[in-house]
Formats: structure tokens, sequence, C-alpha cells
């Protein structure tokens, strides 16, 4: 199999000739042209055997002109000079490296996994082209798993079926409504700050005034010394990329440090007004636009402790099924999947799925200490953003709260 770097070597010959192609070819005024392959294989599984198995290949390109955004399937030269409104003999035919193969299910290491249903593997590549440059990015391969109960986590190739903490072995019970200190595993932490802070940093949302950080740089916001980073070029985590969407490079964008907003993510258009780099922006897929969205949040603390304080807690919380804030309101609800009940920081009963509410401001005031070890998570995995699903990786510790309540 041809490596993600010997592709893009071979590419770039290629995009350069199609970049001179439409420099001298017959063709308006443009933002950019984006050109993207995918490949998706599916694996239906049973008792860690392959039942069925799925495929998928796509292609398509975008173009941006005059504030709209123009997009076809296929990347063929009828195809690209239709969308790009100029004479096909003006256009090379694009030799693009042939598509990757896909990996091998029975050489994996997971498939004694009872409950895993399926698991799907995700190559894509991106391109994008201007009046003046062309240039092609480098982005992970991708493991989506799919549990019996419809839990799905994503991890790069090859997939690693995250580690939950370990719940006691005891019915569960539900949970006794109210107020009280939780303890949120790195993967829960995860989801909390990305609905919190990667979201509501979002330059977009923050020009909009649709996010209660709008005009709250240099503002101390949480107690906590807490330091969140987006960082594309964590290539081994699934929200990584070497160029984004607009063909700029990738970097590590400081969003706080030590509890203190100090940054947002952009895209050409909103860097400006948002006093920030552009470079984070992200497309569902060549139909959709490109927007500023989170990549890889990676989360410290200054001074974390060695251990989890399960003596400070009554409630572990390992995995949640999702995290919503409404930004009008200030109101987070987190939907809890897997917690126990703690008591003189032993676990005592595994809790039935419940739900954790708080109000934005007590929440980023009730956190109280971070804790080693940091972790990468599978969690939230997929970001939704008005319907454009990008794939999201964290690295985060574990995190004492208060201020949320058990419903």
């Amino acid at each position: 199999m041809l490596s993600r770097r010997m592709m893009k070597e071979q590419a770039a010959p290629a995009l350069a000739e199609l970049a001179a192609a439409i420099r001298h070819a017959r063709v308006g005024e443009f933002t950019d042209l984006y050109l993207e392959r995918r490949v998706e294989v599916c694996w239906r599984v049973a008792g860690g055997e392959v039942r069925a198995r799925e495929a998928l290949t796509r292609e398509g390109a975008a173009i941006r002109r005059d504030g709209a955004l123009l997009s076809v399937d296929g990347i063929e030269r009828p195809t690209l000079a239709e969308l790009l409104g100029a004479p096909v003999r003006r256009l090379p035919a694009l030799e693009l490296p042939a598509l990757p193969p896909p990996p091998s299910f029975s050489a994996l290491p997971y498939c004694h996994v009872s409950d895993l249903v399926s698991v799907r593997w995700r190559w894509s590549w991106a391109a994008v082209l201007t009046r003046e440059s062309a240039c092609d990015g480098l982005r992970p391969e991708l493991a989506e798993l799919t549990f019996a109960d419809g839990h799905r986590t994503l991890t790069t190739w090859p997939p690693v079926v995250p580690a939950e903490s370990p719940a006691p072995a005891l019915p569960a019970a539900v949970v006794r409504a109210g107020a009280g200190p939780v303890l949120l595993a790195p993967a829960a932490t995860a989801v909390l700050v990305h609905e919190l802070f990667g979201h509501l940093l979002e330059a977009d949302l923050l020009r909009r005034g649709a996010s209660p950080w709008s005009r709250r740089r240099g503002d101390r916001v949480l107690r906590l010394e807490l330091d969140v980073t987006d960082d594309p070029t964590r290539t081994d985590l699934p929200g990584g990329f070497t160029l984004d969407d607009e063909g700029v490079v990738a970097a590590p964008r400081p969003l706080l440090a030590g509890g203190v907003v100090v940054g947002a993510l952009a895209d050409r258009a909103t860097a400006a007004p948002a006093r920030a780099e552009p470079g984070n922006a992200r497309r569902a897929n060549v139909h959709a636009p490109p927007r500023p969205r989170i990549s890889n949040l990676v989360i410290a603390a200054v001074g974390a402790l060695p251990a989890p304080p399960r003596a400070d807690a009554e409630i572990e919380v390992a995995a949640l099924d999702a995290g919503t804030v409404d930004a009008a309101t200030g109101l987070l609800a987190l939907r809890v999947r897997r917690a126990c009940t703690l008591r003189r920081g032993l676990p005592v009963r595994a809790l039935a799925p419940f739900t954790l509410v708080g109000r934005l401001a007590a929440v980023c005031d009730g956190m109280r200490a971070a804790a080693q070890p940091s972790l990468p998570s599978a969690e939230p995995g997929w970001c939704s953003k008005e319907g454009d699903v990008v794939p999201v990786g964290t690295v985060a510790p574990w995190l004492l709260v208060t201020g949320l309540e058990a419903r």
C-alpha cells in the first residue's frame, strides 16, 4: 500500500498542472477549487466474525465564487470544466494516485469483543487550488466502532477499543436526583469541554453573538487553571490534518490559558473580526461550505493531581452519550451512559443512564480539580454543526466538578 506521504508527492505534479491550466483558461474570478476523494469499507460483525462487507467510493469537486458554493460529484475533466466554466480542451487529465486498498479485517487484534457489531474504515484526501497555488494535505485514516447498544466510538486506524473505568458488577440503580460533586473520567471530560469551549469558541458563533464567550477574550472564565488547545497537527487523533480545507497550514490554536479565554477557531472570513489566525476551516463533505470547526482539543491543567480524587466525589461518570449547551439560556445537559456511585473513594453501585444538568456559569465555576492520567478519548468522535458532521479528537484529564444536578 502506498504511504500517505508518497501519495501526496505523486499528486503534486497533477495538481500543479491543473492550477496552471486554470490560470490560462477563461475562468472567472473564484475563491478556491476544492477536490475530495473518500473510500469507506464497513464490516458487519457478529461474535467477532465478519458477516457482511460494504464498500463505497466518492469523489467530488466544489468551487466558491461570489460568495456561493457550487459542487458536483466526480472529478473527471468534463465535470471539472463544466464546474469551472472552462473549455474541456484547456484542462489536463487529472492523474491522481490510485486509491488505497482497504486494510485486512482479519489482522486486527480486537475481534474478540463480543458486543461489537460493525467496524468502518475511512480514508480521505482533499486538495485546494486557487489561481496562485495548489496544495493537498494528509489526514488520518479513521476507524468507527459500533456496539450492540448502538454506541459508536471513533479512533484513528487501526481501531482501539476504548478502555472505560471499571464499574461494580451490580444491578444498575436509578440515580438519586440532586446536586453533588461529580468525577468525570477523560472520555466524559472530553465531551464537557468540547461543548463548553470547542464549539462556543468557533469564530462564526462569536461574530454572531451566539456564544457566551463573545467579547470575553482576556477574561478568566474558569477558577481552575485549565489550558485548552485545538491542535490539528495531532494526526494521531481523528480530527487531525496538515492543511485545512481552505489550504491554510495547520497549527495549534490556544483557546484557554490558565482558565482565561485567549483565542478562537477561525476560517479566512472570520479571522480578522475574531482577532484570530485562519486555519480551522473544515468541510463536512464536498457539498458543504468550509466553516470554523474544532479539530483535536488537548486539555491540560496546571498542577494536575497525580490520581483521580474519588474520595471527593459522590458519582463517577465513565462515559457520556452526548452533551449540549443552549447558548441563549446557558443550560448544559450531559446524557450519562456509564456511571457509578462512590463512597469513601470506592465504587458502590452502577447507575442506570441519567442526565446531568447545570448552568454554564455554575459549571465553569465548579471545576475544582483535574487529575492524571490524561488520555486520548474516542468521545465525542463526530461533531455536528447545523447538520455538517466532521471527525474530532480529544486528549483529556479526569475532572472534579460541582454545579451539576442529576436527573
